[in-house]
C-alpha cells in the first residue's frame, strides 16, 4: 500500500512540475527586443515612450549576456526606445531604436463561398 502512495505522490509532483514548466514557457510572448552578445554587462536600461525599466541581462552561459525584453505590453503605433547597458561601474551611452507595433488588419469582404 505504501508503494502505491509513494507512486501517486511522485506522479502528482511530476504533473505539477510539468504544469509549472508549461506555464512559464507560455508566460512570455514574442517578439522580444534583443541585442548582440556582450561582456561586462549586468543589466540593461530600457526606455520605451518615456517609461524606463531596468532589465536583468540574460546569461548565455559562455561568458556573454544579451538583452531580452518582452514587447508584449507596448502600445500599437510607433514606439521610441533608448537602450543602455549597465554594470556596477555605470551605464553606457544610450542607443536609440524606433519600431512600430502594427495590429492585425480588419478582414475585408467576408462572405460564404460554395465549392463546386
Amino acid at each position: 500500500m505504501k508503494r502505491y502512495l509513494y507512486l501517486s505522490l511522485f506522479c502528482l509532483v511530476v504533473a505539477l512540475a510539468l504544469i509549472v514548466v508549461m506555464f512559464t514557457m507560455n508566460a512570455r510572448a514574442d517578439p522580444f527586443l534583443v541585442c548582440d552578445p556582450q561582456t561586462d554587462v549586468t543589466h540593461y536600461v530600457v526606455t520605451i515612450n518615456a517609461i524606463t525599466e531596468i532589465v536583468k541581462a540574460v546569461d548565455l552561459g559562455d561568458g556573454t549576456v544579451i538583452l531580452r525584453y518582452d514587447l508584449e505590453s507596448v502600445p500599437e503605433g510607433q514606439n521610441d526606445c533608448l537602450i543602455k547597458a549597465k554594470n556596477e561601474w555605470g551605464e553606457s551611452v544610450a542607443v536609440p531604436f524606433v519600431f512600430t507595433r502594427a495590429g492585425p488588419v480588419v478582414p475585408a469582404n467576408v462572405r460564404i463561398q460554395k465549392n463546386d
